[in-house]
């Protein structure tokens, strides 16, 4: 076994590095999971849409059924901006009732 050098066991064991490593893994979990659930997400909205709207191409509601449909397949695009901002906003709020001036983006 090689004997390290003091600048190498500081790289190798320092809690920056291992605070690093740690959050790059929970990203990439993070990001595993989300795209698993948008996989299952879009195959479960097939089925329900094949199944609830087999036969909407002659019904009189035909193109309120189809922005439906639509809107639904275009729904996890749409909600992750709108509930960024909304987040955004709420920590603004907050920061500015608290006087958390480090926080905002205002100074």
């Amino acid at each position: 076994m090689t004997d390290l050098t003091e600048t190498e066991k500081k790289e190798l064991y320092s809690a920056d590095t291992q605070h690093s490593y740690y959050k790059q893994q929970q990203t990439n979990d993070i990001y595993t999971v989300n795209y698993f659930l948008l996989f299952f997400y879009y195959i479960f909205l097939t089925y329900y849409t094949y199944y609830v709207y087999g036969s909407f191409r002659y019904s009189s509601l035909y193109y309120r059924k189809m922005i439906m449909v639509l809107l639904l397949f275009a729904y996890p695009f749409i909600v992750y901006p709108v509930q960024y901002y909304i987040y955004s906003f709420g920590t603004f709020i907050v920061n500015l009732v608290y006087n958390n001036v480090y926080e905002t983006i205002a100074w």
